[in-house]
């Protein structure tokens, strides 16, 4: 097969639509569908069960997908790869990371993987779970950090855990929840509740949302989709609400709101867990090395009773 056959392939099974696809690759689907066709003949499958509403994979399809992404993302990585080494770099790793803020644990991971293997390019992609998701399974990023509710997402993930940061909830100095060391839950449903917009990524928010409330949506909730902290503590001090807060945030030491306190959330705390999550066939070579960074940084960080020896 040809690189731009395995582009057209991938557009149908991506789209599930010849019209669509046809568009996405800005040719006539006549074409495509002979295009289509030229290669189950070559390969002896049907790749598509097609009907006038329909456009489904086989399991011949489905195989090849996951390949063909592999491919096409290689390809397109080659240009860049030859790049880097004239730099004197030796290859790429595309990091996905949080939108706004890069997770503790994670971020001393990156800084260890830089400090030992400072010939490659560690390119970070911010952005949202489910956007990451999206790019993984595509195979255009090589691992991601999100949150672990996202992943319920994506089959064929693995998922490693790197920690939790507490939420604590973000309240006006003045407000009469205030007073308290604790906030009780039923005490979060009765104010506003100024939030992520689900939109900007529906798993992890309802996830946390039911963490954190027992449901999936605040009854007096609002909507934010600005995903920075600073802009929800602003709202805050101006009285418009209430806000969870993930901490520790790297912002925290910089971010001085005049106005706004934090209180913890009445046992048992909220917390978000995150982690990374990759697919186990990926374009670039510096996958393993990445997770085992991981993982040597995780023991490092374990309290010593946590830590226990591992067989074989």
């Amino acid at each position: 097969m040809e690189l731009r056959q395995f582009r057209y392939f991938v557009a149908v099974a991506e789209e599930r639509h010849f019209g669509r696809a046809a568009e996405r690759l800005r040719i006539a689907q006549p074409g495509l569908s002979q295009q289509i066709k030229a290669i189950e003949r070559s390969l002896g499958v049907q790749l598509f069960i097609r009907d006038k509403r329909h456009v489904e994979l086989t399991e011949a399809g489905e195989a090849l997908l996951d390949q063909a992404r592999l491919v096409i993302e290689l390809a397109d990585r080659t240009e860049d790869v030859v790049r880097l080494r004239a730099r004197g770099k030796d290859g790429l790793l595309k990091v996905g990371t949080g939108a706004t803020l890069l997770h503790p644990v994670a971020s001393d991971v990156l800084t260890e993987f830089r400090a030992r293997f400072p010939d490659v390019e560690v390119q970070l992609h911010p952005g949202f779970g489910a956007q990451h998701l999206e790019a993984l399974t595509k195979r255009t990023l090589d691992v991601a950090i999100i949150q672990s509710p996202s992943i319920r997402a994506a089959d064929g993930t693995s998922y490693l855990r790197l920690g939790a940061l507490e939420v604590l909830m973000a309240i006006p100095e003045d407000h009469r929840l205030a007073a308290l060391d604790r906030i009780p839950r039923v005490e979060i449903l009765k104010e506003p509740f100024i939030t992520w917009a689900r939109s900007l990524n529906p798993p992890a928010i309802d996830g946390f949302h039911r963490s954190l409330l027992g449901m999936s949506e605040h009854p007096r909730s609002v909507e934010v989709a600005d995903a920075l902290v600073s802009s929800r503590l602003l709202m805050v001090a101006e009285g418009k609400g209430i806000a969870p807060i993930p901490f520790p945030f790297p912002q925290a030491g910089e971010l001085q709101i005049r106005g706004v306190v934090f209180r913890h959330v009445e046992d048992p705390p909220p917390f978000l867990e995150y982690g990374l999550v990759w697919f186990e066939s990926n374009v670039s070579p510096f996958v393993p090395a990445f997770l085992e960074v991981a993982h040597e940084v995780l023991l490092e960080q374990a309290p010593e009773r946590e830590r226990r020896p591992v067989a074989g």
